[in-house]
């Protein structure tokens, strides 16, 4: 249960940086995500290395905002796009996949008890295939 709530944490705290309108609170958010690499014992570098290999992405969603909009809106963007980058780095090096997985199908039998009907089930199924293939009984 601690992990489903760890993975419901990460994804309210990736959706609410994009909420976030102030530049001081993203600075906040930042302060945050380095202090759970610190204490997740996570590598800088390696945290820079991932967002390198983001940054085209980045810069291309960067230069198409400018486009069609204000600086100011594009520089938030970007930072908020590098923010989410940071945060899911660090949820993926301190979750193993197994763990995904397992988060998923809790997600999905909660759905499923619901009785909420996802359009096509396969997403469904391939959660459940995956975890009953990699679960040791």
């Amino acid at each position: 249960m601690k992990d489903v709530i760890k993975f419901l944490l990460f994804l309210a705290y990736a959706t609410i940086i994009f909420f976030v309108p102030n530049s001081l609170i993203l600075l906040l958010f930042f302060i945050i995500n380095v202090i759970i690499m610190l204490f997740a014992r996570l590598s800088f570098i390696a945290t820079i290395r991932n967002i390198m290999g983001i940054l085209p992405f980045i810069i291309l969603t960067v230069v198409i905002n400018l486009l069609l909009g204000y600086y100011i809106d594009a520089l938030g963007v970007a930072i908020k796009l590098l923010l989410v980058c940071q945060v899911t780095f660090i949820y993926s090096q301190t979750t193993t996949v197994m763990r995904n997985c397992q988060n998923n199908r809790i997600a999905m039998y909660t759905f499923k008890n619901i009785s909420y009907k996802p359009r096509g089930d396969s997403s469904f199924s391939m959660y459940l295939f995956i975890y009953d293939t990699y679960t040791k009984k």
